[in-house]
This record gives structure tokens, C-alpha cells and sequence, in this order.
């Protein structure tokens, strides 16, 4: 039996769960960062600059005073550079988020309609717009189809959205092996994204594969046992193992901790709209 892109991709983050047993074991979620940990995410985004594919993309989508539609929003960094211009609307469905969404739109003296809700419940209180912005969202979303669906169905123009080339937590695959024995998924993966948005929107979207320096750093070991700790649902009492298993990983620069790659890929998938 044939499975359709949107069945396979919800198989696969079903898959994804993590069983039961573990997180009754530990007693920190394993998603999630820490306050300490977002704000140094958001401030490389900051300092890395605008002038991604992904703001380019959107840039040349957009009309003179054209509308942007940001799903998934978080604190603003995908939208927020075309905000002077262009009136945005951002959904985001964290209270946390949207009160830093809120707080640094009032910094850069922008306006901005929020929308505190999940995606596509709230996509009935939305109104067209002309370009449909959504980043690091997707692989969240098991529901896929309805989802994609609204994002098209909310744009005049075009829709742009930006994820890693795999699932985020890929590359935690081999310490789960190694701590747990447990084997994770090897999708769903952006290929998988773009058989969606074929079967959904009927339509071919360009795919833009780049890649920038620089990733989260840790301020000590104690900092990177207990985020991936957390991540990994391994007990406090194992933490040694943990450092043994990453130390191959780790490198530090000017007091900074980075673990693995400092390169990220990333991978913009946009298409326009026939209307």
C-alpha cells in the first residue's frame, strides 16, 4: 500500500516519542531550553545579520507595503527584519515567546498584530497576506497536512519556510544509542517536507540548501551535562557517563563550549502562489 508524504511524515515523528519508562525515570522534560540558552540563540541570530537566503527569499516575494504572515514566530527573528516595511501578523502559540515577541518589537518601535495560538486552529481569525513566513516550526507539526494547507491558503504571493536539513535532533541519535539502546528514525528529513508541499499544494517549491557559522556555546561542562541531560532523559546519577560520551565532541574557544559541528545547514523551501 502506498503511504502518501503526509501519512510518512507523521509515522515517522510518531516515532520520535520517546517511551514512557525513560521520562517517568527523570524529572526534567527533555524539550524546551533553558532562559540562559534561548536568549544566546536569539542573540547569535542577531548578530549573524539578515542577510540570509531565507530573508532574501521573502524580500523579493514581498510588494511595496505588502503584508507578511509569520506562523510559528517565536520572539520575531525570521520576520522582524522586513517589519519596518511591511505590516506583519505573527501567530505563536507559547506565552513566553509572545511576551518576547512583544518585548522586542516595543525595542525596535515595530507594530505588530499577535495572534497567541496554534497553528492552523487560529488560521480562521487570519486574513490572506502576502507572503507566509514559517521557520524551525515543521518538524513539530505531526498534523502536517492541515498546517501546510493554511500556510497556502494564507498566501497572496508566496510561502517561505526554513528548517534543518533533518530532524533537530538527529544528531543525538548516537548517544541515545549508546545510553539507552535505543535506535531513532532517520526521517523525516526536508526531502520529506517538499513531497508535503507537493501532495498538499499541488506545486513544485524551490529548495535552497546553505549553511552558517556558529551555534549555541556553553559557559562550562556543568551547562552542557545538564541541557543535554535533559535532552538525552538520562538520570542525574549517569552524568559521568554522559561527559565521557561527549568529551570526543567538545571544543572550546575563548571560554566558549561548543559541542559538535560549529557549521549549521539549513534549508529554505519556498514557492509562490497562483492566485
Amino acid at each position: 500500500m502506498t503511504e502518501f508524504p503526509t501519512g510518512r511524515w507523521q509515522r515517522l515523528l510518531e516515532e520520535w516519542a520517546i517511551p514512557p519508562e525513560m521520562l517517568d525515570a527523570v524529572p526534567d522534560s527533555p524539550y524546551g531550553w533553558s532562559p540562559e540558552l534561548w536568549e544566546r540563540r536569539v542573540q547569535i541570530a542577531r548578530e549573524q545579520g539578515i542577510e540570509t537566503p531565507t530573508n532574501l527569499i521573502i524580500g523579493s516575494l514581498l510588494p511595496h507595503n505588502g503584508t507578511l504572515l509569520d506562523v510559528g514566530a517565536g520572539t520575531g527573528r525570521a520576520s522582524f527584519p522586513h517589519a519596518q516595511d511591511h505590516p506583519l501578523t505573527a501567530v505563536e502559540k507559547n506565552p513566553e515567546l509572545a511576551d518576547g515577541l512583544r518585548e522586542r518589537a516595543a525595542e525596535l518601535g515595530v507594530a505588530v498584530r499577535l495572534i497567541e495560538g496554534s497553528w492552523p486552529e487560529t488560521a480562521g481569525v487570519v486574513d490572506v497576506h502576502d507572503v507566509v513566513i514559517c521557520a524551525h516550526v515543521v518538524y513539530d507539526v505531526q498534523e502536517i497536512g492541515p498546517f501546510v494547507r493554511e500556510l497556502c491558503g494564507h498566501a497572496r504571493r508566496g510561502v517561505v519556510v526554513e528548517l534543518t536539513p533533518d530532524h533537530p535532533w538527529s544528531g543525538l541519535v548516537p548517544y541515545y544509542r549508546a545510553l539507552h539502546g535505543l535506535e531513532r528514525p532517520t526521517g523525516p528529513t526536508y526531502q520529506d517536507f517538499v513531497a508535503v508541499v507537493e501532495q498538499v499544494c499541488g506545486t513544485s517549491p524551490e529548495v535552497e540548501v546553505w549553511s552558517r557559522s556558529g551555534q549555541v556555546w556553553f559557559e562550562s561542562w556543568e551547562e552542557i551535562l545538564d541541557h543535554y541531560g535533559k535532552r538525552l532523559v538520562l538520570p542525574r546519577d549517569r552524568r559521568d557517563e554522559l561527559r565521557d560520551l561527549l568529551a570526543p565532541d567538545i571544543t572550546e574557544e575563548d571560554g566558549r563550549y561548543f559541542v559538535g559541528s560549529r557549521e549549521r545547514t539549513i534549508v529554505t523551501v519556498s514557492w509562490p502562489i497562483a492566485r
